[in-house]
Parts: C-alpha cells; sequence; structure tokens
C-alpha cells in the first residue's frame, strides 16, 4: 500500500506547517529597518530617472522603468557581487553533493549491494530523528560561534570522514550495525553541521540583493554540483571501488578552500563577510 498510495501522506501533511510558515512571513514578521531603508532609497533612484526620461504614454513610462529598474538591479549585481556568488556557491559543494550523492545516492548503492530494505528504511528514519535531535545544539553552537564557522567546521568532518566512512559503509552493507555507525550515525552527524547553510549564503549579500545573491549562489551549488552527483558518484565506481569517498572528501576541502579564500578576500578589502 505504501508503494502504491501511502508515500502521498508525507507530502499532503506538509501542506500544514507550509501554511502555518507563509502565515507567520506574511503577518508576523516585519523587514528590518535596514532593508526598508534601501528600498526606499531605490525608489527615490527610480522615480528620478523616470523623471529624467518621461514619457507621453503612462503605461509605456511604467513598462520602460520596470525594465530599466530590472537590467540597472541585475547590472549591479553582477558588477559588485562576484566574489560573494563564488563564495556562496563553493560554500554549499560539500553539503550539495553530501546529501545528493551520501544521502540519497547512498541508498540506492546500499540496495543494489545487497543491504536489506527494511534494515536501509530503519537506518533511515533514525537518522532523521538523530539529525532533528542534533539541530537543537547545531544551533546552539551557530548562535555562539557563527554560520561560517559551523558549515568550516562540517567541510572539515566531511573531508577527513568522507572516504573512511564510505570504506566502512562499502565493506559490509549488510551488516544493521554497520549500517547504525555508518548510515545513521556518520551521515546524520555531517548532514547536521549544514542545517544553516542557507544563513551562510544569506549573510554574504547586503539586504538590497540578498533575496537575488542567495537565489543564484545558493541555487546554483545545489543544483549543479548536488544536481550531478549521484551521477558523478555512479560514474567513479568505475574507475576506483572507493571513489564516491573520495568524491565526498574532495567536496568538504572544495568548501573549505573556498571559505579560506574568503577570508583572504576579506582581508584584502574586495568582498565585506556578515559572519
Amino acid at each position: 500500500e505504501m508503494l502504491h498510495w501511502g508515500w502521498r501522506w508525507p507530502f499532503l501533511l506538509a501542506f500544514f506547517p507550509g501554511v502555518i510558515s507563509a502565515s507567520g512571513r506574511a503577518f508576523c514578521l516585519k523587514e528590518s529597518e535596514v532593508f526598508e531603508a534601501e528600498q526606499h532609497l531605490l525608489e527615490e533612484s527610480d522615480s528620478d530617472d523616470s523623471d529624467e526620461e518621461f514619457v507621453v504614454k503612462q503605461t509605456s513610462q511604467t513598462r520602460s522603468k520596470e525594465r530599466k529598474s530590472t537590467r540597472k538591479h541585475l547590472k549591479n549585481f553582477v558588477g559588485s557581487n562576484v566574489l560573494e556568488v563564488v563564495i556562496g556557491i563553493g560554500g554549499v559543494i560539500s553539503a550539495a553533493v553530501f546529501n545528493y550523492g551520501g544521502c540519497v545516492w547512498g541508498n540506492s548503492f546500499l540496495k543494489k549491494h545487497g543491504a536489506s530494505r527494511d534494515y536501509l528504511m530503519l537506518a533511515g528514519i533514525c537518522s532523521r530523528l538523530l539529525q532533528m535531535l542534533l539541530a537543537f545544539p547545531m544551533g546552539w553552537l551557530t548562535d555562539t560561534y557563527g554560520c561560517a564557522f559551523m558549515n568550516f567546521a562540517g567541510a572539515m568532518v566531511q573531508t577527513f570522514a568522507g572516504f573512511p566512512m564510505f570504506m566502512a559503509l562499502r565493506a559490509d552493507p549488510t551488516s544493521l550495525p554497520n549500517l547504525f555507525v555508518t548510515y545513521t550515525f556518520c551521515f546524520a552527524l555531517i548532514a547536521s553541521f549544514n542545517a544553516t547553510i542557507c544563513m551562510y549564503c544569506a549573510e554574504l549579500f547586503p539586504t538590497s540583493v540578498r533575496n537575488l545573491g542567495v537565489g543564484v549562489s545558493f541555487n546554483v551549488g545545489v543544483g549543479f554540483f548536488g544536481g550531478f552527483a549521484p551521477l558523478m558518484a555512479e560514474a567513479s565506481l568505475a574507475w576506483s571501488p572507493y571513489g564516491p569517498g573520495i568524491l565526498f572528501s574532495l567536496a568538504g576541502a572544495t568548501t573549505c578552500i573556498t571559505m579560506l579564500l574568503s577570508v583572504v578576500w576579506q582581508r584584502a578589502g574586495k568582498v565585506r563577510l556578515a559572519h
């Protein structure tokens, strides 16, 4: 029954917390004073531009203003936030590759190599429950040390643990204790470091271009590197039985290098990091 229709229930039940979240954002949360001040300045700037380029028809004037405002906004964003976008993309590579290459593709890999479906489901559920429990201490650590520190720490853990973890997982995929140590505990620990990855990307950009900056950097990083992670993990098995483990470690190292470069760029005055 679960295969026929039961899988729809989690998606249907997700509607209710979604409504609560959207309602809270619409009616309870207000924009920050900094954001409203910047938007006011942008509106004044756009009104000045429209006065200089006055046309007879009001509809044509409005459309021209909107097109010009959008082009100007994108041009300013590309010209002044290239390094921030690079940092944002590099900062999510570790989490994207691990989530889609490790957690998603890893499940198919274990099934293909003889792991029991019941064992996998049990290990996966326990892993999610453990991630929920770890969200509280990870949130406290983020408030204490910052989201950049936690993202870097998670990438470091993945760099050093990705390869040996996959070796252990591949050694005996049919063993329930092995699944609980690797697929449940280790996977949950690494994934829990990525709980604030969206905040890390958001704090790279000023409020005036924050949505655009996060939309470009986060979605490109997750969509490209996370989307191709299962393909790369499967292809890596052709040249090494431990190729996916190397891939996980390389992804973590890439994020670490990117974040270290961001500190160098900040000291050189090229970027301004909020964290």
